[in-house]
């Protein structure tokens, strides 16, 4: 044997040696699951609707609705890391995950409960302080889309998997922050008090942004995002639980089956939000580059910015709502451009599309220092 292949062999047999240390070492950073008699007596404690739960959620949408009312994100994040609805929820999934139908149904109740306090008592917050006006961080519940589902799904997974790893079980408050249960039923009480007096906090008929009933119908967008983060959580935690060895696949599949089913009616709800969002991101395309590329349309000379940019359904019809600040001198051949631009657009998304313009004239006053002498 050469002292080349003697080298080579010790260089192969050192490597050898350090990959069974590494695999050795690394048993030490695995981590069991909880057994299964304890995880189910801490699940069947979630699903008990006890005083301690009413009390913490009950505090949770008090400092919901207040932050939501006055438009204060802070405060809404605070609710969501108290609120306790997370625990039932992840409870329910594990009923469904071993077939245990008291503990599904006994967390079926708790959440239902919760559901009713939290707007119940969101709607009698906005009645006592008298508010009519739907801010930003309402607004931004009361549309829901398919990523939300996403979210939920993620959340739900987190949060199922937290449940059976002592190690992370701290993640829990995230997980709560990521989801917000607590925030979109709190918007759904505040919706229904407003009603159609509402306005939003530029001053716009909720009409004119999308909502045609008011408050019902930002009641309606929130309720259905719980919903959307519900059954996402229910159905992605069950199966966590499952792949986790809890539970009976073949008795809690057909219930998880039933579930996905059931949701296919958010779909198109969640689609067409999805749609709008996507509109939104093409209209703010094409005006940047139209405003910054020479081009038949040429936006530069009608507007400088857009101050406020809305997409939504009216009667089945796409409108996009945009406030634009404009000078003077060029408003001149407005209404041209924006017949262009909306056939641009319709073309671009392969949908008929009205486009609302409401024009601030300004005048631009430029100034320039005097340059620097050199000695």
């Amino acid at each position: 044997m050469t002292k080349l292949q003697e080298s080579l062999r010790a260089v192969l047999d050192g490597a050898w040696r350090k990959l069974r240390s590494a695999a050795i070492d690394w048993s030490y950073y695995l981590e069991g699951n909880i057994p299964t008699n304890e995880l189910f007596v801490q699940m069947r404690t979630n699903a008990i609707p006890s005083n301690s739960f009413f009390l913490l959620l009950s505090m949770s949408t008090i400092i919901a609705t207040c932050g939501l009312i006055a438009n204060s994100a802070p405060a809404i994040i605070g609710a969501m890391i108290i609120a306790p609805l997370m625990a039932p929820i992840i409870s329910l999934a594990y009923g469904i995950a071993c077939v245990d139908r008291r503990l599904a149904l006994l967390s079926a109740i708790t959440i239902a409960a919760g559901v009713v306090a939290t707007i119940a008592i969101s709607y009698a917050g906005v009645a006592i302080v008298g508010s009519r006006i739907a801010g930003s961080e309402i607004l931004a519940r009361a549309s829901p889309s398919l990523l939300d589902l996403g979210v939920a799904l993620a959340a739900g997974c987190a949060g199922a998997f937290a449940q059976v790893r002592p190690s992370i079980a701290s993640s829990v408050a995230g997980v709560a922050i990521a989801v917000a249960l607590v925030p979109p039923l709190a918007v759904t009480g505040i919706g229904l008090a407003l009603g159609q007096e509402a306005t939003s906090d530029t001053g716009l008929s909720l009409g004119g942004i999308g909502f045609d009933s008011g408050g019902i119908g930002i009641a309606k967008g929130a309720f259905l995002l719980f919903l959307t983060n519900l059954i996402g959580i229910v159905a992605i935690a069950a199966l966590v639980f499952l792949i986790q060895r809890y539970g009976h696949w073949k008795k809690a599949l057909p219930v998880i089956a039933v579930i996905v089913v059931g949701s296919f009616g958010l779909m198109p709800a969640l689609n067409r939000t999805l749609h709008e969002i996507y509109v939104k991101n093409r209209v703010a395309s094409l005006y940047a580059q139209y405003h910054y590329e020479p081009s038949e349309i040429d936006f530069e000379k009608s507007a400088q910015k857009i101050q406020h940019l809305h997409v939504g359904y009216r009667s089945g019809v796409l409108h996009v709502s945009a406030d634009i600040l404009a000078t003077r001198d060029r408003l001149e051949g407005m209404q041209e451009r924006l017949d262009a631009f909306q056939k641009r657009l319709s073309t671009d998304i392969g949908e008929p599309v009205v486009i609302e313009l409401e024009i601030k004239p300004i005048e631009v006053l430029r100034a320039k220092s005097g340059s620097m002498g050199t000695k």
